[in-house]
């Protein structure tokens, strides 16, 4: 069960995380982003983090950041940012729950622009930053969007060993921890 709660005091967490998962551009390099994130990213356990990853690659050229992603997200069979393709490949299962993504997208007012699929790592989390569910009662339908994060997550950090050190991989394993704690756990009976 998502608790929205907690989900809509961590929007601004996803804003910085989709931006800082998707292709590098100058924005993420210039002082004013830090700044920006500094005085909006909500203090969450895993706001210093990010910060250090913000600045410790502040310290690299445009040129040295692309590279990163690509070598890692765009040129490595291990790791993409479509978290679908690791349960289902390229599977009709996958393009089921492709499928439903943008429809859950576009149920709570967000429309995708331009030909990303709707399983793109900072799609989804840009979803979580605008996404209008608010006193919505299929609220809870964003689990899906927290599962297929779950799972690219899973098989991303599982598949680390052998990069470890990577900084893209850091922030993977940042974000898992801010989105489970989105996630509310069952009370048991008795409780």
């Amino acid at each position: 069960m998502i608790n929205i709660d907690c989900l809509d005091e961590r929007r601004l967490c996803f804003k910085y995380l989709s931006r800082l998962l998707d292709y590098p551009e100058q924005d993420i390099l210039d002082k004013k982003f830090l700044d920006d994130f500094d005085r909006e990213y909500p203090n969450t356990d895993q706001k210093l983090l990010v910060r250090d990853w913000i600045v410790n690659m502040q310290s690299k050229t445009l040129f040295d950041l692309k590279r990163e992603y690509t070598d890692l997200f765009e040129l490595n069979k291990r790791f993409t940012l479509y978290f679908s393709y690791y349960k289902f490949e390229d599977s009709r299962q996958r393009g089921s729950v492709i499928a439903k993504l943008k429809m859950l997208y576009e149920m709570f007012g967000f429309s995708i622009e331009g030909t990303e699929l709707a399983d793109y790592l900072p799609l989804m989390l840009e979803f979580l930053y605008l996404g209008d569910w608010d006193n919505d009662d299929r609220q809870q339908d964003i689990e899906l969007v927290f599962q297929v994060i779950e799972d690219g997550t899973f098989n991303i950090l599982k598949n680390r060993v052998e990069y470890e050190g990577e900084a893209y991989l850091d922030l993977i394993s940042i974000l898992r921890k801010e989105a489970k704690s989105c996630i509310a756990l069952p009370v048991k009976k008795g409780e």
